[in-house]
């Protein structure tokens, strides 16, 4: 298995001096399984992915999609392969009760935001809606998804491959006290931890003994807001300790953070880790192998 890091910002791009060495795009990942290639996410990143994967011919695409928020979506109508005839791409995220997957992809390229609707890309598109908990095949990929706390309906993955295993969760606040989730709040004090709880164990089912996590480490301590579903490096750090992760990637950095900063808090949280857990701080350009 072989992940590449297109796109590692969170909230929205940015083109700056201070951010050259871990990149501006937004948030997408691309995972090379067998003959299978995925994406996670269509941020900005997304753009110079697409590009690289008609350079290479590659005429099956899958694309996960951990919701819709705008970071996340917002490069998928510059997404080369769209244009690419005889090309299949297969777009899976988890169900939304007010309205479809393919709506929401529609709607942000209808008149006036997008000129080329999306019914007039040359590219067969697919869009399959997930339960919670559903697993899917692809290739002799096992995908497993389930809900994680952060406002709107948003998904993590887990990737199991020959073996080797990939967690992808961003965006999510680990450990807070509040249900944040579309449809998942509720007046009733004991129903409330009863769904956070769960919310974390489906948190821990997909980060459990991964070789790579890939986590939501968007704001630092000071900074923290409750009410925006992210999350800090100590609670990526204690995911990591309970569920055995081998590899954890900081991720979806907050977009004023410079490379200076990054590498101040990779530095500090590196000594916290530990010798037991391998930290790194995730940059557009890197690649690694499992």
């Amino acid at each position: 298995m072989q992940i590449a890091f297109w796109g590692v910002r969170g909230s929205f791009p940015v083109c700056r001096e201070q951010s050259l060495r871990y990149g501006g795009n937004t948030s997408c990942v691309e995972v090379r399984a067998g003959e299978s290639a995925i994406l996670i996410d269509a941020g900005t990143g997304i753009r110079a992915a697409g590009r690289a994967l008609v350079a290479q011919g590659v005429r099956q695409i899958h694309l996960l999609l951990s919701h819709a928020h705008w970071d996340h979506i917002q490069g998928f109508p510059f997404f080369a392969p769209l244009q690419q005839p005889g090309t299949l791409i297969r777009v899976y995220s988890l169900r939304r009760p007010d309205t479809s997957l393919e709506a929401i992809f529609a709607e942000q390229q209808r008149h006036p935001f997008f000129p080329l609707a999306l019914d007039r890309m040359a590219a067969r598109l697919e869009f399959v809606e997930l339960e919670e908990g559903q697993v899917v095949q692809i290739g002799d990929t096992r995908v497993y998804s389930r809900r994680l706390n952060h406002p709107s309906v948003t998904g993590g993955f887990r990737l199991e491959h020959q073996g080797r295993t990939l967690a992808y969760l961003s965006d999510v606040d680990l450990y807070t006290k509040l249900l944040l989730g579309a449809g998942l709040q509720t007046p009733s004090a004991s129903v409330r931890q009863q769904r956070l709880a769960a919310l974390l164990e489906g948190a821990s089912q997909l980060a459990s003994g991964a070789d790579l996590a890939v986590c939501d480490t968007f704001f630092r301590p000071e900074d923290y807001e409750p009410s925006w579903g992210h999350s800090r490096p100590e609670d990526a750090l204690q995911l990591a300790r309970d569920s055995g992760i081998g590899q954890l990637a900081l991720f979806h950095h907050e977009p004023h953070r410079g490379d200076d900063e990054i590498d101040q808090l990779l530095a500090h949280y590196r000594r916290q880790a530990g010798s037991q857990l391998e930290l790194l701080a995730a940059a557009e350009g890197l690649v690694l192998k499992l």
